[in-house]
């Protein structure tokens, strides 16, 4: 019986843990979507993109600050991953750890394979040629958008299943 509630603390600090993240994430794609994609993109569709790489890719590299921001992506898909297996060894909230829980993994997925994420980095090196910036600017806020509702929506998923009853049917 202690090795069993032992185990259920232990699932409950990881759901508060990728709740949080993915809450964070959310906040992050949001104000992605509302401000600093949508400038990234004005900039490249006025004719703008030597100020941004002028400033932008000094500005990555003085503060290091994608480093801060992939710590939460990692550190999102490592406690979720964790919390997906852990919902599936105690039969809680399978169904939500696997959309929710790996809601970094699914993200990186389309990230990855959609060649976005070589386009982005291109682009904030200011290395990417005329195709590749008009890839970056036709996917740039959609793909972010996009991935600003799933992290919501999954992030108002973890919530609910926070709320749910031990008795609950799961």
């Amino acid at each position: 019986m202690v090795h069993r509630q032992i185990i259920r603390r232990i699932d409950r600090v990881l759901w508060f843990a990728i709740t949080m993240l993915t809450g964070i994430l959310a906040g992050f794609l949001i104000s992605h979507r509302v401000m600093l994609g949508r400038y990234f993109t004005w900039l490249i569709e006025s004719g703008n993109y030597q100020v941004f790489t002028d400033t932008f890719s000094v500005f990555r590299q003085a503060t290091r600050a994608n480093v801060h921001y992939n710590f939460f992506l990692w550190a999102s898909l490592a406690v979720g991953t964790i919390w997906t297996i852990s919902s599936f060894v105690i039969k809680k909230n399978r169904i939500i750890a696997l959309i929710a829980g790996l809601s970094s993994l699914w993200v990186g997925c389309v990230f990855f394979s959609s060649g976005f994420s070589e386009a982005e980095e291109a682009v904030a090196k200011g290395m990417a040629d005329e195709a590749v910036r008009q890839f970056f600017v036709s996917w740039n806020l959609p793909m972010h958008t996009a991935f600003a509702a799933f992290y919501t929506f999954c992030f108002f998923l973890l919530l609910l299943s926070g709320f749910r009853r031990e008795g609950d049917v799961h």
